[in-house]
């Protein structure tokens, strides 16, 4: 189990209800204007530039190539993306990543798949996205919440933009005292992730430090992080954004 972290405040962002109504929302200002494509989270700090920046620095020129420090194959490399609202950041690692491997966004909120579907469906069309091999999917899943505790697949990458810190902000106990935010690492360990895969947590939330005593399960180690412009107020030092990445070991 992971190391507990400082629990937050409960709020409706962490409700399924109300990620339910953004998205049923953001579909109908698509459907008004097909060229409002909703919401990028954490655009104020370029956060998606950041990782795939990251991302991009960190792939190898080919499968030949693949080791420790260079592990994603622009050719082969599996992605998923969970939580992915509207999918932005799975399109971006495709058009700007030149990622071709299988991409998967998934998504507990069905008003959130339709929309990125429908966005897939646009770019598609319109060919702004290449997808010959038709690879790029959205499916409806809350993956705290698997049938069997597993997948059919796991990935050689995760990677997570601000679903760590809605899930946090549900209050709901699971068991023995514990929530949502308590599991996320053992879950995205053991159902998500192949031995050997990364997992990439960007979070406005939690600190790197705080992130990190989060992800010290067994199998899983500290990777690498992504830095961001750091700000100081009152002598204290921060940045308003953490992403960590972590690799599982076993």
């Amino acid at each position: 189990m992971a190391e507990q972290v400082e629990k937050l405040n409960p709020s409706k962002l962490g409700t399924k209800e109300y990620w339910d109504q953004f998205y049923a929302l953001e579909q109908q200002n698509f459907a008004e204007n097909s060229d409002d494509e909703g919401e990028v989270w954490f655009a104020e700090v370029d956060a998606e530039d950041k990782i795939i920046d990251f991302l991009i620095n960190h792939t190898a020129s080919s499968d030949d190539d693949l080791n420790n420090e260079f592990p994603f194959s622009p050719t082969s490399t599996s992605a998923i993306d969970l939580g992915t609202g509207n999918g932005h950041l799975l399109f971006r690692l495709r058009s700007e990543g030149g990622f071709m491997g299988k991409l998967c966004g998934i998504d507990y909120a069905e008003t959130s798949v339709a929309f990125a579907r429908q966005l897939l469906a646009k770019k598609k069309d319109e060919q702004q996205l290449e997808d010959p091999d038709n690879n790029i999917t959205f499916e409806h899943v809350d993956f705290l919440n698997f049938p069997d505790g597993k997948t059919n697949e796991a990935w050689d990458l995760v990677l997570d933009k601000g679903t760590l810190d809605a899930i946090a902000l549900n209050g709901d106990i699971i068991t023995n005292g514990l929530r949502g935010v308590d599991f996320f690492p053992t879950v995205v360990r053991d159902t998500l992730v192949r031995v050997g895969g990364i997992i990439l947590i960007t979070s406005c939330n939690f600190t790197e430090e705080e992130l990190v005593k989060l992800f010290s399960i067994e199998g899983l180690q500290l990777w690498k992080a992504i830095k961001y412009p750091v700000y100081e107020f009152g002598g204290v030092k921060g940045q308003s954004i953490s992403s960590v990445a972590f690799r599982r070991t076993k």
